[in-house]
């Protein structure tokens, strides 16, 4: 099956950069809350800095197949 193929003037700054920054935003927010909380907060915000990793697998998965 082919992929769609963009034209690099198709895609905006902001459709190149909304992913990065989300995880970005994502992980920023990980860190700093598990930092500073405890107890089950840990395992929130540990789900925040681990959500970079699995949209990274997922990725990685979807682009080799």
């Amino acid at each position: 099956m082919s992929r769609p193929h963009h034209n690099r003037k198709d895609l905006s700054l902001w459709a190149i950069f909304r992913a990065p920054l989300v995880l970005f935003g994502l992980s920023l927010i990980g860190l700093i809350g598990a930092l500073l909380q405890d107890g089950v907060w840990d395992a929130v915000f540990s789900a925040f800095l681990a959500s970079t990793v699995v949209v990274t697998a997922w990725a990685l998965i979807r682009s080799r197949s």
